[in-house]
C-alpha cells in the first residue's frame, strides 16, 4: 500500500530559548513515536505524518526559522514503525533537564576486542561531540561534531535534534538515537560519569571547522562604539564581555581589553591566564605559546602546559603543496667560488640569459662562503607554513681576515649590478665576529660583543641573545634588561 501523496508545509519563525540553546515548538498535531533513521512521527486529524525536518546543519536556514514538511503516511508503515525495537514512542518520553547533559558523559560499552565503543559529551552551549574508542587504551578521537536544537511538541514532550539522530529522554533512560546503526546499536547500553570540566584532549576535535570564528556558526559582532563580542547564528552572545578586537585561529580565541589579553577556546571557557605579555598561535597544532607573567610557556586548550598527550589525533600534511624551492650548489675551483642553479630567475631579477653556472664576485676576498659543497635550497613558498618569499637573498662570506660579510647573492652574481642591487647589499652587516643562521633567512650575528637576529632587529645591541623557541628568544641589554624577542621584531622587557 502507498503513502498518501499529501505534503504540508511550515516554518516557525519564532522559538524561545532553552539554556543556550534554540528551542523550536511543532504544535501541528500530536507527537506519536521517533525513529533513529526515519525521524519523527505525529498525528492530526486521525492522520499520521512524518515530519521531515530541515537539515540541523543548515545554520542560515536555522537562523531564520525551522522548516519542515509533515507528510502523510500509511497504515502499514506505522504499523512497522511501532513495532520496530528502535522506535520510541511518545508515552515513553518524560519531562527532562537537559541541562544535566552538560556535566555528564556516555559511554558506550561495547567489547572492545570487536566493536569500537563511543562516547558522548556536550562541547559547548551548541555543539556535541562523539569521540570513537578504538582500541583497548581507551584513547578517544573526537570525531563528530554536531549542532543541535530542542524540538517542542507540548505536554513535556521535548527531544533533541541533530544531524546525526535525535537524543530522547524516556522513562527508562535517556536514548541516543543514531542513523547510523553501528553507533545506533552501541548506544543501547553504556555507562554514566561526570564531566564537570573538559581535559584538553576532549576539546581537539578532527573536525571542527564550523567552529571557527566568521566561518560558519560563530561570528564577530561590532557594536557602535568600535567593541567586538562573538555572537552566534541565533544573535546570542557566547562570551558576556566587550573587546577592543580579537584575533583567533582554529583552536584559540583571544580578546583584548584595556592592553590586556584574555585566552579562550571554543567552549568559550577562560584559560584564565591572567598576566599574558604576547602570544602565538601555532599553525597546525592545539596549543599556544604565550609570554606569561616573564615565562615563556606553551599552554594546551585547557590553560596548562601543552604535553603530546593533549594531542587527539596527528594530522597528516599530505594535502599540503610540496614546497616551491630553488636548489643551488656552491663549489670552489682555482680560488673562485661558484654558483649553480637551474633557477637563476628566483635569484637575479630580470635575468634574461640560459647560464647555471656563475662565477660569485670578489671570490679573492673570501675565506669560505656559506652553504660551500653542501648542495641547499631556498623555499619560495611554502602553503604549509604560510610563506612567500620577496626579498633579495642573502648569503654569508668569511673573509681572510677572519671577519664575515653578510651579502646580497643577486649582488654577488651580477657583473654590473643595478644601483637598488647596490643600495641594498651595502647596507647589509659587514665586518661582524660572527653569523650563524638561524632559520629561513634568519641570521644570528655578533659584532663588538653583542648581537642581534638580522633582519628582524637591525640595529646589534643585545648582550645576550638564545635561539628562538617557536615564535620568542630570549634576551638581555647591555643595562641587565632581560625580555623576550618576538619573529614580528617586537621586545616584550620582563617586569
Amino acid at each position: 500500500m502507498k503513502n498518501h501523496s499529501l505534503f504540508l508545509c511550515f516554518f516557525i519563525f519564532s522559538a524561545q530559548m532553552g539554556f543556550g540553546q534554540k528551542v523550536f515548538k511543532i504544535t501541528d498535531g500530536e507527537l506519536q513515536f521517533v525513529h533513529p533513521k526515519e525521524g519523527v512521527y505525529i498525528k492530526k486529524n486521525n492522520v499520521f505524518y512524518l515530519v521531515r525536518l530541515e537539515h540541523a546543519d543548515n545554520y542560515k536556514m536555522l537562523s531564520e526559522g525551522l522548516k519542515y514538511e509533515l507528510s502523510a503516511r500509511n497504515t502499514d508503515e506505522i504499523e512497522k514503525r511501532k513495532k520496530d525495537s528502535s522506535t520510541v514512542s511518545a508515552s515513553d518520553i518524560i519531562k527532562y533537564d537537559f541541562k544535566k547533559l552538560d556535566v555528564l558523559k556516555f559511554t558506550t560499552k561495547n567489547d572492545i576486542t570487536y566493536n569500537d565503543n563511543y562516547r558522548l559529551y556536550k562541547f559547548n552551549p551548541n555543539f556535541f561531540v562523539v569521540s570513537i574508542l578504538e582500541d583497548s587504551i581507551q584513547r578517544p578521537r573526537n570525531e563528530y561534531l554536531f549542532h543541535y536544537v530542542v524540538l517542542d511538541f507540548g505536554n513535556n514532550k521535548k527531544i533533541i535534534y541533530h544531524p546525526e539522530g535525535f537524543i530522547v529522554p524516556t522513562k527508562q533512560k535517556v536514548q541516543f538515537l543514531f542513523r547510523k546503526e553501528e553507533i545506533n546499536d552501541s548506544f543501547k547500553s553504556y555507562d554514566i560519569a561526570a564531566n564537570p570540566e573538559l581535559k584538553a584532549s576532549d576539546i581537539h576535535l578532527v573536525n571542527g571547522g564550523s567552529l571557527i570564528l566568521n566561518h560558519d556558526f560563530y561570528k564577530i559582532d561590532t557594536l557602535q562604539n568600535k567593541k567586538v563580542r562573538i555572537k552566534n547564528i541565533y544573535n546570542q552572545t557566547l562570551i558576556d564581555k566587550k573587546f577592543d578586537s580579537i584575533a583567533f585561529n582554529a583552536f584559540f580565541i583571544a580578546g583584548y581589553k584595556n592592553n590586556k589579553i584574555e585566552l579562550y577556546n571554543y567552549t568559550f571557557r577562560n584559560l584564565k591566564l591572567d598576566s599574558i605579555k604576547s602570544f602565538s598561535f601555532q599553525s597546525f597544532y592545539p596549543s599556544i605559546q604565550v609570554i606569561d607573567h616573564n615565562n615563556l610557556r606553551n599552554i594546551n586548550l585547557a590553560g596548562t602546559n601543552y604535553t603530546s598527550s593533549d594531542l587527539n589525533y596527528y594530522m597528516s600534511f599530505n594535502h599540503f603543496f610540496p614546497n616551491q624551492e630553488c636548489r643551488f650548489n656552491i663549489t670552489k675551483k682555482d680560488d673562485y667560488f661558484y654558483f649553480e642553479t637551474d633557477c637563476i630567475n628566483s635569484i637575479i631579477r630580470n635575468y634574461s640569459g640560459y647560464e647555471s653556472r656563475f662565477k660569485i664576485k670578489n671570490s679573492n676576498e673570501f675565506e669560505t662562503i656559506q652553504f660551500l659543497d653542501q648542495p641547499s635550497s631556498f623555499i619560495l613558498y611554502s602553503e604549509m607554513m604560510g610563506y612567500t618569499h620577496k626579498d633579495p637573498f642573502i648569503i654569508y662570506t668569511k673573509l681572510k681576515n677572519g671577519k664575515f660579510n653578510l651579502n646580497s647573492l643577486e649582488y654577488l652574481l651580477t657583473e654590473k649590478p643595478a644601483k637598488e642591487i647596490e643600495d641594498f647589499n651595502t647596507v647589509l652587516p659587514k665586518n661582524l665576529d660572527s653569523v650563524y643562521d638561524e632559520w629561513q633567512q634568519i641570521y644570528r650575528i655578533e659584532k663588538n660583543g653583542l648581537f642581534t637576529f638580522y633582519p628582524i632587529i637591525k640595529d646589534i645591541k643585545y648582550k645576550k641573545l638564545e635561539e628562538f623557541q617557536g615564535n620568542y628568544a630570549r634576551f638581555e641589554l647591555p643595562n641587565g634588561q632581560k625580555g623576550w624577542l618576538s619573529l614580528q621584531g617586537k621586545e616584550y622587557l620582563d617586569n
